[in-house]
């Protein structure tokens, strides 16, 4: 990507404070495969009143999600995440994979067969990034958002002392495999080797984070 839109941004780099509320914040996670687009599609119709943004919103999401699927580890038997932030006059989408060897890049080349998508979600955000590196990416976009306003979500805080507790666990039982809790998607992830490749594995919160890792070291 080029620098006009700078993509060695951080996830939660700064935008138009001073016009947000308090965010209002969804995620979900998903199977890397191509079926698994419209239900990204549905979720976030269900989420999101219609009007003009929420159609920006979905084009620049099916094209980050399409992209974790088709050049990520993600669509090699992995998952995806897709987070929305919603901050009265802007909505953030982020799509998180499993990782590749190369980043996300701008095809600004209109005979290229393949490529070019990242070119309409920059023509169509304001601001757009990556974060990460080959274990795993986050690349995100922000659309002005001047559709209808959103009842706030449903937060649950999590359960910290738990969540300390089960990440003791899994450093004690499993050496050498890098787990850890995400907030924003409110679920478990760990970096496990295996024959060939490392693999990004997801267990949500209230599952048991140790049975998706496998034996113990």
């Amino acid at each position: 990507m080029p620098s006009t839109n700078d993509p060695t941004a951080q996830a939660d780099s700064p935008t138009d404070t001073a016009a947000r509320t308090v965010p209002t914040q969804w995620s979900q996670h998903f199977p890397g495969h191509a079926s698994q687009l419209c239900r990204v599609r549905r979720w976030l119709e269900s989420l999101l009143p219609a009007c003009p943004a929420r159609d920006d919103l979905l084009l620049v999401a099916d094209e980050l999600a399409a992209n974790a699927v088709r050049h990520t580890a993600s669509g090699n038997d992995g998952r995806f995440a897709t987070e929305i932030t919603w901050s009265g006059t802007l909505v953030r989408v982020a799509v998180t994979d499993g990782g590749a060897s190369g980043e996300p890049h701008l095809v600004d080349d209109p005979m290229a067969e393949h490529g070019r998508g990242l070119c309409l979600v920059k023509a169509i955000s304001r601001q757009m990034g990556m974060s990460g590196d080959t274990r795993g990416r986050t690349v995100w976009a922000e659309i002005a958002w001047d559709g209808p306003g959103i009842a706030p979500a449903d937060h649950h805080p999590p359960d910290t002392a738990a969540i300390a507790g089960t990440q003791a666990e899994l450093t004690r039982r499993f050496s050498g495999v890098v787990t850890w809790f995400g907030l924003a998607t409110q679920q478990w992830w760990a970096l496990a080797r295996r024959p060939g490749a490392d693999c990004l594995l997801t267990a949500p919160l209230g599952s048991r984070p140790s049975s998706v890792i496998g034996p113990a070291a």
